[in-house]
């Protein structure tokens, strides 16, 4: 039987505990984009993603010796992704609170972290577009953090509900619940702005 890339995974998480430093750098090789992709998703800002998946995968290493295999590895990080960029949220909300200012991603600009595809056949369709999901992603960005993190991992990252209540350490009834709030609060929000 072939190894599956979790079987590899939780090899490399052996050596690593056994002290085989170098071998860590697959693991981030294998999941560095989808762990930047949902940062990115979550934080709405590409450079702060970044330096969030660094962190995350800085973390991972330091807990590679006490992992204990309940679940898939993948699943692990994006676990410690949702914690630490929740955590980021929590700290700007109160840093904005203090200071006071709206938000805007660190280059001061409103970047869009994640696109819809770009299909439309004119212009103005394009636009139209465009400003819909902007819109869209404002009201993404506008969700409890805990509803926004369920809403990315499950439409955004194709997670099963079993796999995120894994990643949130919550009950796949709560996964449901909080993507059913989080998708009536984007449905209703979207119906008062027509």
């Amino acid at each position: 039987m072939k190894p599956t890339g979790d079987d590899r995974d939780r090899a490399v998480l052996e050596r690593v505990a056994g002290g085989d430093v170098e071998s860590f750098g697959v693991l981030v090789e294998r999941h560095e984009r989808r762990l930047v992709r949902l940062c990115q998703r979550l934080l709405q800002d590409p450079e702060e993603a970044r330096d969030a998946a660094q962190e995350v995968f800085l973390k991972a290493f330091r807990k590679a010796g006490s992992w204990k295999p309940q679940g898939q590895v993948y699943t692990w990080l994006y676990r410690i992704a949702v914690n630490h960029c929740l955590n980021r949220l929590r700290r700007r909300k109160i840093v904005q609170l203090f200071s006071l200012t709206g938000r805007k991603s660190s280059a001061g600009d409103d970047e869009t972290p994640f696109d819809p595809a770009d299909e439309a056949p004119d212009p103005a369709a394009r636009l139209a577009a465009r400003e819909r999901w902007q819109a869209t992603r404002k009201l993404i960005g506008d969700l409890p953090p805990g509803q926004r993190a369920v809403l990315v991992l499950a439409k955004f990252e194709g997670l099963s509900y079993r796999q995120i209540a894994e990643t949130l350490g919550i009950t796949e009834s709560a996964v449901e619940s909080r993507l059913f709030r989080a998708m009536r609060r984007l449905v209703e929000a979207q119906e008062t702005e027509s």
